[in-house]
């Protein structure tokens, strides 16, 4: 095997190549068709180019079966599969610069069910290294979805187009629920949802790409089966998983989620496994939340001191304390003694440090809200950092030009607890967005006509043994991005997307 891949990487420098992908997708409950076009191009003149048959090796999608394989030529019926690849080699005609391998596969593949009434589909979506990768999924009842790195969707009624470099892996959510402004509910239809979403983007300006949110509202059990216990609500993927009775909790921990959901967009460059900026964000949108909902007065503390007051409740009086989030002494210890496990945190990594995490998460976000007198939305345009990041020490250096990452670190204990005591006590402004619009974006798809030839024979042109252009998706060093669309997809996307529609960001001032 090692042989075979050297082999690939030497002809495909000798012979200069690129390749571009476009992936046509239609799915539901059942099954998924998929027409993957892929074109090839060489170099006139340099290497060996122009050539009269073309090899590829293609990935093709888990339990894919093959319908048809067509160049530009005609059918092709010389080509191997072994497992989830197939080895294609077109037919022979007049020598060539490019070609046009089409793919024609099923997958007679039940969607997963999140829920009852919600579905959802992935599909890893091979490409080329450095180079286009585009395409769409088309399903009536498509909700949401989601995009890897480097990829950007632009949802247009029943059809997710996107568009990017290289491979991805792709995902759509579809079902037919109860649709409110900003979400789509499945299990149950809750009242008054519009704040949480509104504050959310409030704070951060972010907005998704598309209409709404699916939320899947999970009894007890259910949610229990399918998600983390310790925690009360899920975002993976564009869409939500929520316990159903969380009573007044729902609503703080709704905007915790759509805040999750809102940064998933805008920290694809972060490709790290710690988390401690999407939580803290999360948490202090739905701690604001709760203030506002609840009052102060009845909002618990960040590694402060416990909070109580009396409530009457059918007629009687009862007195409720409410638990700090976050231990103070932890706190110090963990300056005390130098400690960073910070930079690497996630709540499922470190179990011990859940409670912690989430709070440390959060004081430094309120931190930057007191004391750089900072905005999230600011924030936000100033940590792109224009690049993959992958390391959780390279994240950790990154943020620090923008943010404190060690918040209240004084010696002296005194102003240490008076830094505390002023982020527990400051009076954190709320921006709810008034009546905010998903952001479309304007992504540009152009046609390739697939050339028609006169098939040839093997005599007309050069033998493939001794002169030919060999692809690889999963192998080469190229990644090969540009826009195909095949003969079949020309007519309806010559105009595919012409605008995009403006985020009204405008803020007003929350009052009780």
């Amino acid at each position: 095997m090692r042989k075979l891949l050297t082999a690939v990487a030497i002809l495909f420098i000798l012979s200069p190549a690129s390749g571009e992908v476009f992936h046509e997708i239609t799915a539901d409950e059942n099954s998924t068709m998929i027409n993957t076009t892929i074109q090839m191009n060489c170099q006139e003149g340099e290497g060996q180019c122009p050539v009269n048959r073309w090899r590829i090796t293609w990935d093709l999608p888990d339990e894919a079966d093959i319908i048809s394989i067509k160049d530009s030529l005609g059918e092709i019926n010389d080509y191997e599969r072994n497992g989830d690849q197939v080895s294609i080699t077109s037919n022979s005609g007049d020598r060539r610069t490019s070609e046009t391998i089409q793919i024609s596969m099923r997958i007679n593949r039940e969607a997963e069910q999140i829920h009852k009434g919600l579905y959802k589909r992935e599909f890893s979506l091979p490409g080329f290294k450095g180079e286009e990768t585009s395409g769409y999924i088309q399903n009536e009842d498509i909700v949401s979805g989601w995009t890897g790195y480097g990829f950007q969707p632009v949802f247009r009624q029943e059809n997710m187009s996107f568009k990017g470099e290289g491979s991805s892996r792709i995902r759509i959510n579809f079902g037919e629920g109860n649709a409110t402004d900003y979400y789509e509910f499945f299990g149950g239809k809750p009242e008054n949802t519009s704040l949480p979403y509104e504050i959310a983007v409030g704070m951060t300006g972010n907005v998704q790409d598309f209409d709404r949110f699916p939320v899947a509202l999970m009894k007890e059990n259910a949610y229990e089966d399918s998600v983390v216990s310790w925690s009360s609500g899920e975002y993976v993927g564009g869409s939500f998983r929520m316990r159903k009775n969380l009573g007044e909790d729902f609503l703080p921990v709704m905007a915790h989620e759509t805040v999750h959901g809102l940064n998933d967009r805008e920290l694809k460059w972060d490709q790290t496994s710690s988390t401690w900026f999407d939580e803290g964000t999360s948490k202090y949108v739905e701690s604001l939340v709760e203030i506002k909902l609840k009052g102060r007065e009845r909002s618990r503390n960040l590694f402060g001191e416990d909070v109580e007051y009396t409530e009457r409740r059918n007629g009687s009086r009862y007195r409720i304390t409410l638990p700090s989030k976050g231990d103070k002494d932890e706190l110090w210890n963990y300056y005390q003694e130098n400690q960073d496990f910070m930079k690497y945190w996630n709540p499922s990594a470190y179990p011990d440090r859940r409670s912690f995490g989430y709070a440390y998460s959060e004081l430094i976000v309120k931190n930057h809200m007191v004391h750089q007198n900072g905005s999230l939305d600011g924030l936000y345009e100033e940590i792109d950092p224009g690049r993959r990041i992958e390391s959780s020490e390279e994240k950790w250096s990154f943020y620090s030009q923008e943010m404190d990452l060690t918040p209240c670190r004084y010696e002296d204990r005194e102003k240490f607890n008076e830094c505390i005591d002023e982020i527990n006590s400051y009076d954190y402004k709320v921006y709810r967005a008034v009546n905010p619009e998903n952001q479309v974006r304007n992504v540009e798809i152009n046609p390739i006509v697939v050339p028609n030839r006169t098939e040839g024979t093997k005599e007309d042109g050069i033998e493939l043994e001794e002169n030919r252009t060999v692809l690889n998706p999963s192998e080469t060093s190229g990644d090969i991005l540009k826009t195909i669309i095949s003969g079949s997809l020309q007519e309806g996307f010559k105009k595919w997307i012409d605008g995009a529609s403006s985020l009204l960001k405008k803020f007003l001032t929350l009052n009780f």
